[in-house]
This record gives structure tokens, C-alpha cells and sequence, in this order.
């Protein structure tokens, strides 16, 4: 159909200027300026320019124009949905940035705590080495304190009978050895 329009209007184009010649063709003897002509060369030129202008604004610009501006339409919608997807992935962004401190003030409380029961760990154990050692320093004190008395016993024993040059009796070397060690004892929680 265009192209039908578009002939019909080259053929009504030719035919006008033809016309336009024919009447032209006088005048050529004539000298020819910019103004020279009759009304006649006049009109035809204008009509003639008013129907190349419509033909071109059927034609040509509408056609042209239509195309520009389902382009325009198209790069906006491109530029419309790029926006969208930058908000979307700046979106998405903070959300991971959101996420990745959580992650981190989350592992950093599990850090804190772990270091807080390992140091409670080796607290505890450190009491319980503390307590072990005091423990184990308790019964060697009450052994080696047993040990002396046990020999403060036998040298009394000894000298007591030496001092005594007599046959003493076993209740006699009870009695002594009783009477010296609380005597010992007296002297050592005093002397302390």
C-alpha cells in the first residue's frame, strides 16, 4: 500500500514539473533570473514544493519520526530497568553487608565466650593444681612431723635411759616419752 502511495506521488511529481517545463519552455529565450517567470511558474513551483512536503511528512517523516520514538521508548525502558537492577543490587549489597557483620559480631561473641570458658577451664585447674599441691605439702608436712616426733621418741628413750641408769619400765618410758612430747609441742606452738 505504501509503496503504491509512494509511486502515485513520484508519478503526480513528475507530471507537475513536466507541466512546469512545458510552460517554461517559452520563457527560456528569455534571460532567466531568480525572479524572473510568471505567476503561473510560480504557483506550479509552489505547489509542487507543498506536495513533496506532504508526501515527505506521509512518507518520510511520520514513518521516521515513529521509529525515533519507539527508539526513545526502548532506551528509556533499558535505562528504567537498569535503574531498577542498580537499586536491587545495591540493595542486595547492604544486605550482605548487613549479614557479613552479623556473621562477624556473631563469631566474635562465640570467640569471646570460648575464651572466657578456656580461661574459666584453666582457672579451675589452676585451683585445682593449687589445692593438690597444698594438699600434697600438708601430708608431706604431717609426715616429716611424724617422722621427728617418732625420733624425738626413740632419742628420748635412749637418753632416758642413760640418764636414769636404771632399768626402767615400759610404762615408765610411756610416761617420759607422753610428758616430753607435749612438752615439745607446747614449745613449738608457742615458739611459732
Amino acid at each position: 500500500m505504501l509503496r503504491l502511495k509512494t509511486t502515485v506521488v513520484v508519478l503526480l511529481v513528475l507530471s507537475a514539473s513536466a507541466c512546469a517545463l512545458a510552460s517554461g519552455g517559452e520563457a527560456a529565450a528569455e534571460e532567466q533570473g531568480i525572479f524572473s517567470g510568471t505567476f503561473a511558474d510560480s504557483l506550479w513551483t509552489l505547489i509542487a514544493f507543498v506536495l513533496l512536503l506532504v508526501i515527505l511528512t506521509k512518507v518520510a517523516w511520520k514513518p521516521l519520526v515513529k521509529q525515533l520514538q519507539a527508539r526513545q521508548d526502548y532506551i528509556k525502558q533499558q535505562i528504567d530497568a537498569a535503574d531498577t537492577s542498580r537499586k536491587n543490587a545495591e540493595e542486595l549489597l547492604d544486605q550482605y553487608k548487613q549479614q557479613g557483620v552479623e556473621i562477624v559480631n556473631k563469631l566474635t561473641a562465640q570467640a569471646q565466650l570460648l575464651e572466657k570458658e578456656m580461661i574459666g577451664k584453666a582457672g579451675d585447674e589452676i585451683a585445682q593444681m593449687k589445692r593438690r599441691a597444698q594438699a600434697d605439702i600438708e601430708y608431706a608436712r604431717i609426715a616429716a612431723s611424724q617422722q621427728m616426733w617418732q625420733e624425738a621418741e626413740d632419742m628420748l628413750l635412749a637418753l632416758s635411759g642413760e640418764i636414769v641408769g636404771r632399768a626402767v619400765t615400759h610404762e615408765d618410758n610411756l610416761r617420759l616419752l607422753y610428758e616430753s612430747i607435749e612438752k615439745l609441742k607446747r614449745e613449738q606452738t608457742g615458739g611459732r
